[in-house]
C-alpha cells in the first residue's frame, strides 16, 4: 500500500518550473578543447543545498552550475520561489569558473548563513579560487546580500576542490572546513602509485585549521593539511564527518574515485589525524561517489552508504564489466591498498571491537539489495515516509557513457579515422532511473522508485532533502545536467495518525556555531533513531540542517539525547510529537558519557595461554586454470584437531599445515598453558602436501590417537603424490610413525574426512570425500568409504564401496560430511554435503548405506559448505546446523529462478568450460537467466563463442540458453542451485526432515565453522559459527562481512544474534574452522582464520558448567534437564569442518541426569547430577 494521501497517488508530485518558478539547469556544451575526451569530470555535475538565508522561517535554495551561472532562489512559499541571484550578488566573477560542491554555513558566526563554493576544473589558478560569500542581511525587501571575501577568510583555495565539509575538528568553538580535492593531471588514476609519494599524484585533501578572528574582526583560516597529516592522495567526491572511534573527537571518511583509496582520517586530539581505514573496512566501492551516514536497522548505531556505477540490470553490466583481473588482486597487496569492488556499499556498524578499540562494519549492500544503481551520485537517507527508519535516495545519470567497452574497441580503431566530433557523438547517451529504497526495518529495504514517482529517468547529480513547505515531511531537490532543476513534493498525508514525526534544530553553546557533527538519539520503548548534524551529505550538496524523525503512529517519546560536540550528553523527556523543537546546550542539564559495564560473553586468551599460531597460506590462483570458475578451492585452511596426542591426559592441539607448511602442534600444560612444537607430518619433497582435513582416532584400539591427514585443495594435476593422505600412527606416547600402507583413495582430491564406525564392529571406518577433479571444475570424482580391517599387528583399510548404494559413483564436489544417527536405531547414518547438490542422507540399513531419494529437503541444492549436529529442539534427535554461501552477494539462487552451472570441455583442448548464470533484471526490471561472467572471460574460456557475439551489448543482451543454443550440448553437465541460505535442518523423525533458515546476519557470508554450546545455561544448545571466503572470483570480490556469530536459541525453533558488543566472539577475518577443547575441565573455543591469526575464546559463564566424560562403550546419551525436556547427544558431536574438537561435553548444573547408550541402545550407564 502507498503511503500517499490516495491509493493511486505517488510519494513524491513533481511541482513544474511555470509553478515554482525554479527555472535553474546546468546546461553544459562540450567544444574543440573541452569535452568528456579531455577530462573525465566534465560530467560530475554540481551541486544544491537548502538554507534559511534570509532567516524568515522558509528553507531557500542555492544550485551550483560548471558552465552557467550559480542562482539563489528565495522560498515564497507554497512552493513557490523567487530567482534572486543578481540582487543578492552572488554571480560567479567569471563565468568561466566551473563551480561544484556548495555550503550554507554561517561562517563568521553572526546569525546569517553565508555561502560557500568549490571550483574545480580550470587550468588557470584564478578560475579556481573558492568562492565565500558572507551574508550582510537583508535588505529592505528582505533579500539577503552577500560580499565576496573568501581571500580575505583564507579560503579562497585553488586545489581543484569537489566539496567541503564545515566542523570543529579542535573543539574550539569554531568551525574548520575539510576540503576534498579531485585532480586529474597527466597520469591514469587507474594505476597502482606509491600511497606515501608526494609527487606521483597531486591530488591531495585539504585541511584549514579557524584560527579565530583577525585584525579585521573576522575568522581567518590557515592551510593546515601537511601538520596535520592530511597527506594521502585521491580523488575525493564526498566527505562525511562523524566520530567512528567513539573517542570525542570528530573523523573524517572521505569516499574517492577511481583507483585511489577511500581514506578514514581518525582525528587524534592534538590536532593530526591518520588514516585507519583498513582497521574498520573490510574493502569499499571502487569508484567512490556520494555518500551519507544514517542508522539503517534502529540500533542507535550510524550506517554508511557509499554509491558507485554498478548497473541494475543485464545489459549495461555487461558494457560496463571489465574481464577478470587476479593482477589487481596481487597489486592490491603489494602497493597496501585496500580491496575495492565496483557497486555501492552499505556499511553495517556492528560496534566497537574491544581488543582494537575500532568499529567493526559489515557490508551488506547485496543482501539488502542497494549495491547496483548504475552511475549513481547523491545518496541520502531520510524517513520520506515518516515510518520511522531512514530510507535511502540515489540519484543516478552521467550524459555519456565513455567507459562502455563497446565504444572502448569503436574509440580505439577508429581514433585515427574519424573526426573528434564523430568520437563524441559515437559515446552512448542513456539516461537512468533514480532509485528511491522504502526501509521497513529488519534491513529490509524495499525499491519504491515506482511507487513514490522517483523512478523518472535524468542526469542527476547533487541532490538535497528539506521541509520546504513547513508541513512534516520531506521534499527534494534535484541538480541536473542539461535539464531544468527538479522540485518534488512530498505529498505524505498523515490524517490517520500513521505517518507522525518530530523535528530538531541543535543550538550550540556557543552563539551561533552550528554543532556539525552533533548525533542525537530519540527513545521510544526498545527503539532508537538516531541521526547526525552535517553540513553536507550526498554529493556536492546540503540538505537541511533540522533533524528529522519519521514516527510511525507513536504519539510519544520517552526521551531525547544529544550527543554534542564534547562528548557529553543532555537529556529531554515531554516533547511533544508532530512539532519543530529547539534543543539548545546548557550546561546544567548535561551528563558525561556513561560506559556500559557489560561482561562480554567471551574473552580472548590467545596470549594468556600461549597459543599464538599465524597461518601462511601461500596465494594459488586458481582462476588460472579455469577463469569461470567461482572461487578458489585451494584457500580453505587451516584445519584444527583436538585430543590427547602423547598419553599425558590432557588435550592437545594439532594445526594442518598448507602447500609447503609444516603442522603446528600445541601440548598442554597440567597448568592449562601450551607449548608449541613445528613437525612435519608430510611425506612429500618440500611438505608440498596441503592439509585439508584431520582426523584423530584410534585406528587400532590400543588406547591412543593417530592421525589421518587428508590433502587436496586442487593445486596439483589430477593423481598427483600430493593428493595422497596419509596414516602415521602414535606409540602411546605422542611419536608418530608413518603407517606403510596404500590407501585406495590414494591420489584423489580429498575435502574431508570422518571417522564412524557404520559396520557395528567396533572400530572405526573412514569416509572420505572429494572435492572435484583438480582443474576440471564442476566435474566430481568418487569420494571412498573405507572399512577398517586392522588388526594389533596390521593397518588395513579396503574400499567399502559395495556397501554405499551409490557405489563407486561420484556423490557431487563434497564439502563436508557427519556420521551421525539420524533415526535413534543405533546405527551410524551419513549426511553429506557439497556444492551444486541438496545435503545427500544415507541410512544405514546393518552397515549397509542406502541413499534416501525423499527427504523433505532434497529439492534444496546449494553451495552446502558445512554441517553440524545438535538435538537444538531438545525431542530426542539430533538435528543438523549446515553452512551455505549466503545471500550477500552476486550469485542468486532460490527455487522458482535457479541458479545453473553449464559445463563441458566446448574448445576439446583438455579443460573443462564452466558457464554460471542466474536470474538478473533485463531493461524492463524482467528477471531473465543471463550467464554471469564478463565477455571477456567467456571467451577466454571458450573462444568460439566471439564468432556468435561481435559485441559486449549483444553478448549483455542474449539469455543462457541463446547464448548455447548453437552448441552442442550432448554430454554437458548441467546443474542447478536453489538454496543459499544457511540454515538448520529439523529432524521430524521417520526419515523426514525440514529446513529452516538461520537469521539473516548468518547470511551475509559464507559459514564454515560451526559449534554448538549451552551458553546461557538455559538448557537449550546454542550456536557459535565463523565463515567468509576471501577467494571468491575477483568480480564478486571478498565475501567479508561475518565478524563471529552467536546465536541464541530461542527454545521455539528460532534464533536471536547476538550483538557484538556483548558477546565478544569476534572472529573477522577469513574464519574456517571452529573446534571446542577442554582445559582444566573448561570448554574453550578455538576458531582459524586462513591467513590470519588463531583464534582463542573463554566464555564469561554466571553458572560454570558441568564437564561429561564418555566411558569405553558408550556412543551416545540422553540428557534429562530442569526443564523437563530431554536432550540428545552423541560421540560424533565435535566433528565439524575440516576438524575435530573435544570429545568432552558440559551440562547446565540444572540437570538431572543422564542416561548413557552403546551403539546396540542398551542403557549401560546412568549418571545423576547432584
Amino acid at each position: 500500500m502507498s503511503s500517499c494521501n490516495t491509493k493511486n497517488q505517488k510519494l513524491f508530485k513533481f511541482i513544474s518550473p511555470e509553478q515554482s518558478r525554479i527555472t535553474f539547469n546546468n546546461t553544459l556544451i562540450e567544444n574543440d578543447s573541452l569535452s568528456i575526451l579531455d577530462n573525465e569530470f566534465f560530467y560530475n555535475g554540481a551541486g544544491v543545498a537548502l538554507g534559511d538565508l534570509n532567516n524568515d522561517g522558509l528553507l531557500d535554495v542555492f544550485f551550483t552550475a560548471n558552465q552557467a551561472d550559480n542562482q539563489l532562489y528565495l522560498n515564497r512559499g507554497n512552493f513557490q520561489f523567487s530567482n534572486e541571484s543578481t540582487r543578492a550578488g552572488i554571480q560567479k566573477k567569471d563565468p568561466l569558473i566551473w563551480s561544484s560542491g556548495v555550503n550554507l554555513v554561517d561562517v563568521n558566526k553572526d546569525g546569517w548563513l553565508d555561502i560557500y563554493i568549490c571550483n574545480t576544473l580550470r587550468t588557470t589558478d584564478s578560475l579556481r579560487n573558492n568562492l565565500l560569500y558572507i551574508n550582510q542581511g537583508v535588505n529592505d525587501k528582505g533579500i539577503p546580500t552577500f560580499i565576496e571575501q573568501g581571500e580575505a577568510y583564507g579560503l579562497n583555495d585553488n586545489s581543484y576542490s569537489s566539496h567541503a565539509q564545515f566542523f570543529d575538528f579542535d573543539k574550539d568553538g569554531d568551525l574548520d572546513v575539510f576540503i576534498g580535492v579531485n585532480r586529474i593531471e597527466n597520469i591514469d588514476p587507474n594505476v597502482f602509485q606509491n600511497l606515501q609519494s608526494e609527487t606521483a599524484i597531486l591530488s591531495v585533501d585539504k585541511l584549514y585549521e579557524n584560527k579565530g578572528p583577525n585584525e579585521f574582526g573576522h575568522p581567518f583560516f590557515e592551510d593546515i593539511s601537511k601538520s596535520a597529516n592530511i597527506n594521502l592522495h585521491g580523488f575525493s567526491h564526498s566527505t562525511l564527518v562523524h566520530d567512528f572511534n567513539q573517542d570525542g573527537w570528530l573523523d573524517l571518511y572521505v569516499a574517492n574515485d577511481f583507483l585511489s583509496n577511500d581514506i578514514v582520517y581518525l582525528n587524534q586530539g592534538d590536532k593530526t589525524f591518520k588514516n585507519e581505514a583498513h582497521s574498520m573496512f573490510k574493502h569499499y566501492s571502487l569508484s567512490s561517489m556520494g555518500s551519507d551516514l544514517g542508522d539503517v536497522n534502529n540500533d542507535g548505531k550510524l550506517d554508511l552508504f557509499i554509491s558507485e556505477m554498478q548497473p541494475y540490470y543485464n545489459k549495461r553490466k555487461k558494457l560496463f564489466q571489465k574481464g577478470t583481473s587476479y593482477t589487481k588482486e596481487i597489486l592490491t597487496r603489494r602497493y597496501n591498498y585496500e580491496y575495492q569492488y565496483p557497486r555501492n556499499v552499505l556499511q553495517l556498524n556492528r560496534g566497537n571491537d574491544p581488543n582494537s578499540g575500532f568499529p567493526l562494519y559489515s557490508e551488506i549492500g547485496m543482501r539488502v539489495g542497494v549495491a547496483e544503481t548504475d552511475w549513481s551520485w547523491a545518496s541520502l537517507f531520510a524517513d520520506f515516509d515518516n515510518n520511522g527508519w531512514s530510507d535511502l535516495f540515489i540519484a543516478n545519470g552521467f550524459p555519456k557513457d565513455i567507459i562502455d567497452k563497446d565504444f572502448g574497441d569503436f574509440r580505439v580503431t577508429a581514433n585515427r579515422l574519424v573526426s573528434r566530433e564523430q568520437i563524441l557523438e559515437a559515446i552512448p547517451q542513456i539516461k537512468v532511473a533514480n532509485f528511491a529504497y522504502k526501509n521497513s526495518g529488519n534491513l529490509n529495504f524495499e525499491d519504491a522508485s515506482e511507487e513514490w514517482g522517483i523512478d523518472f529517468s535524468s542526469y542527476t547529480n547533487g541532490a538535497a532533502y528539506g521541509d520546504l513547505d513547513n508541513d512534516g515531511d520531506l521534499d527534494l531537490l534535484l541538480n541536473n545536467i542539461n535539464d531544468t532543476a527538479i522540485l518534488l513534493e512530498n505529498t505524505l498525508s498523515n490524517e490517520n495518525g500513521q505517518h507522525n514525526y518530530i523535528r530538531f534544530n541543535l543550538i550550540a553553546e556557543e552563539p551561533n556555531l552550528q554543532p556539525f557533527g552533533s548525533e542525537i538519539r530519540i527513545y521510544s520503548g526498545n527503539e532508537i533513531q538516531t541521526k547526525i548534524m552535517l553540513s553536507s551529505r550526498g554529493y556536492l550538496s546540503q540538505p537541511e540542517s533540522t533533524i528529522h524523525f519519521g514516527l510511525g503512529n507513536k504519539t510519544q517519546l520517552d526521551s531525547v539525547e544529544v550527543k554534542w560536540l564534547d562528548g557529553s550528553i543532555q537529556k529531554w523527556t515531554g516533547l511533544e510529537v508532530n512539532q519543530i523543537h529547539n534543543l539548545k546546550y546548557q550546561n546544567d542539564l548535561l551528563k558525561p558519557p556513561v560506559e556500559k559495564e557489560n561482561k562480554p560473553l567471551f574473552r580472548p586468551v590467545n596470549a594468556a595461554l600461549g597459543i599464538t599460531y599465524q597461518d601462511v597460506d601461500e596465494d594459488f590462483i586458481d582462476f588460472n586454470l579455469q577463469i569461470t570458475i567461482p572461487y578458489k578451492l585451494s584457500q580453505n585452511g587451516p584445519a584444527l584437531a583436538v585430543g590427547d596426542l602423547n598419553g599425558d591426559g590432557l588435550e592437545d592441539l594439532l594445526i594442518g599445515g598448507s602447500r609447503g607448511k609444516k603442522q603446528t602442534l600445541f601440548y598442554q600444560r597440567k597448568e592449562g598453558t601450551f607449548t608449541k612444537n613445528i613437525h612435519s607430518f608430510k611425506s612429500q619433497e618440500r611438505d608440498l602436501e596441503e592439509d585439508v582435513a584431520l582426523a584423530l582416532f584410534d585406528v587400532e584400539n590400543d588406547g591412543d590417537l593417530d592421525i589421518y591427514f587428508a590433502h587436496g585443495s586442487g593445486q596439483f594435476s589430477p593423481n598427483s603424490f600430493a593428493y595422497d593422505d596419509t596414516l602415521w600412527i602414535n606409540d602411546g606416547k605422542g611419536n608418530f610413525t608413518q603407517a606403510a600402507i596404500s590407501l585406495p583413495n590414494s591420489g584423489e582430491n580429498s575435502s574431508c574426512v570422518k571417522p564412524g564406525d557404520f559396520d557395528g564392529d567396533g572400530d572405526l571406518d573412514l569416509f572420505i570425500g572429494n572435492r572435484g577433479v583438480p582443474g576440471q571444475y564442476p566435474v566430481a570424482s568418487r569420494s571412498y568409504l573405507l572399512e577398517n580391517k586392522s588388526t594389533s599387528t596390521e593397518i588395513v583399510f579396503t574400499d567399502a564401496s559395495d556397501k554405499l548404494s551409490t557405489g563407486e559413483n561420484a556423490l557431487g564436489l563434497v564439502t563436508d560430511a557427519l556420521w551421525t544417527d539420524f533415526n535413534n536405531d543405533g546405527w551410524q547414518d551419513l549426511i553429506v554435503t557439497g556444492d551444486w547438490m541438496p545435503i545427500l542422507f544415507f541410512k544405514n540399513q546393518k552397515g549397509n548405506l542406502i541413499q534416501m531419494e525423499q527427504t523433505g529437503i532434497e529439492w534444496a541444492s546449494g553451495w552446502w559448505k558445512s554441517i553440524a549436529p545438535s538435538d537444538l529442539d531438545n525431542d530426542g534427535d539430533l538435528d543438523y546446523i549446515v553452512g551455505n554461501f549466503g545471500k550477500n552477494t552476486f550469485y542468486k539462487a532460490q527455487p522458482d529462478m535457479p541458479m545453473t552451472i553449464l559445463a563441458k570441455d566446448f574448445d576439446q583442448n583438455g579443460s573443462v568450460d564452466p558457464f554460471i548464470s542466474f536470474y538478473v533484471k533485463d531493461s524492463l526490471k524482467v528477471k531473465r537467466n543471463y550467464l554471469y561472467h564478463p565477455w571477456e572471460d567467456v571467451i577466454k574460456q571458450f573462444r568460439a563463442l566471439r564468432k556468435s557475439f561481435n559485441s559486449y551489448s549483444a553478448y549483455g543482451q542474449a539469455t543462457a540458453s541463446q547464448i548455447f543454443e548453437n552448441q552442442n550440448l550432448t554430454n554437458a553437465l548441467v546443474k542447478k542451485n536453489t538454496w543459499m541460505e544457511s540454515s538448520w535442518v529439523e529432524n521430524l523423525g521417520n526419515d523426514t526432515f525440514k529446513l529452516h533458515a538461520l537469521p539473516d546476519e548468518v547470511q551475509w557470508a559464507p559459514v564454515y565453522g560451526i559449534s554448538t554450546f549451552d551458553l546461557n545455561q538455559d538448557g537449550y544448545e546454542d550456536i557459535l559459527m565463523v565463515g567468509n571466503d576471501y577467494g571468491v572470483e575477483v568480480n564478486q570480490g571478498r565475501i567479508d562481512a561475518h565478524q563471529g556469530i552467536v546465536l541464541y536459541n530461542t527454545q521455539n525453533k528460532a534464533f536471536t544474534a547476538q550483538n557484538l558488543e556483548t558477546t565478544h566472539f569476534i572472529v573477522a577475518g577469513d574464519g574456517k574452522s571452529l573446534v571446542q577443547m577442554n582445559i582444566q575441565k573448561e570448554p574453550y573455543f578455538i576458531a582459524s582464520q586462513n591467513n590470519d591469526s588463531l583464534k582463542v575464546f573463554k566464555p564469561n559463564f554466571e553458572k560454570r558448567p558441568l564437564m561429561i566424560s564418555w566411558e569405553t562403550g558408550e556412543t551416545n546419551c540422553l540428557i534429562y534437564l530442569g526443564n523437563q525436556t530431554v536432550q540428545k547427544r552423541t560421540k560424533q558431536d565435535s566433528n565439524t569442518f575440516q576438524s575435530q574438537g573435544t570429545n568432552q561435553f558440559w551440562v547446565s548444573p540444572e540437570t538431572k541426569k543422564i542416561e548413557f547408550f552403546d551403539a546396540q541402545q542398551k542403557r549401560i550407564r546412568t549418571q545423576i547430577i547432584p
